[in-house]
């Protein structure tokens, strides 16, 4: 069950209270006191597989979105997948060492999506988000909203292209403004990890991940051409893929 945050704003009053001291923001103060409205709703209703009431929208797109859809799929054709509202939470994930941080820092993205990701049609990697603006992105609400998307994108080091909703577009001009950088995605992916970023691996050795700098642990290559071999991988596979070679005194019988 869904809740309008007009009709919850003034529930649970004191709740909200400590969440705001703790130093939540009110859109995740929001979507907290949202999903326990949503649980207290379903923990009183009896349960009956056999009922889902569930229709199927007739709006997953806006007429703008599935016009600008049409002359994008013919702008990028196999060379990326496009994939139409993708939600921030199935992109992006937080590293910072603190598990009450990422959960903060990941409640602020929940629940909202990018318009469209072009993927890579091989391995499915995101290398371009694109936003479709209309009239109500010039509310402050929307624009705050913006804003926080387009750091997120930023942080990642995933680039975000928008785009102002029209009644039609012109191909050439699409595609002027979205493959340069899909085709510059493409290039860092070529690279082991992409960009190098500073390694400061903690006093036992062990290197941080230079993509998430999260702590690195000692794997063994199961098949391929370096099978039996060690390597360091990411803590946080599979979200994150990194890998790094072992330097010979640092193997481990």
């Amino acid at each position: 069950m869904s809740h309008n945050r007009t009709e919850t704003k003034d529930r649970f009053p004191l709740l909200r209270k400590i969440l705001k001291a703790i130093g939540l923001p009110d859109e995740a103060i929001d979507d907290i006191v949202e999903r326990i409205l949503d649980w207290l709703s379903t923990k009183d209703q009896p349960a009956s597989p056999a009922e889902f009431p569930f229709k199927l929208r007739d709006d997953f797109l806006s007429n703008a979105e599935i016009s600008f859809c049409q002359v994008l799929r013919g702008v990028v054709g196999d060379r990326a997948v496009l994939c139409p509202k993708v939600n921030l939470g199935d992109l992006f994930f937080v590293a910072t060492g603190d598990h009450r941080k990422n959960r903060a820092l990941a409640n602020r993205v929940d629940r909202k999506h990018v318009d469209f990701l072009l993927c890579e049609p091989k391995t499915m990697r995101p290398v371009l988000g694109i936003e479709l603006d209309d009239k109500s992105h010039d509310r402050s609400d929307r624009q705050a909203r913006d804003q926080l998307v387009e750091a997120v994108f930023h942080a990642a080091r995933l680039p975000l292209v928008r785009f102002a909703v029209k009644s039609a577009y012109a191909p050439a001009e699409m595609e002027s403004q979205v493959m340069p950088h899909f085709q510059s995605q493409l290039s860092a992916a070529t690279l082991p990890n992409g960009p190098a970023l500073p390694i400061s691996p903690p006093s036992d050795s062990t290197p941080a991940c230079p993509k998430c700098g999260s702590k690195m642990i000692l794997r063994t290559a199961k098949s391929g051409p370096n099978a039996g071999g060690q390597f360091w991988g990411c803590s946080n596979f599979p979200r994150c893929r990194s890998v790094l070679p072992l330097e010979p005194d640092q193997a481990r019988k």
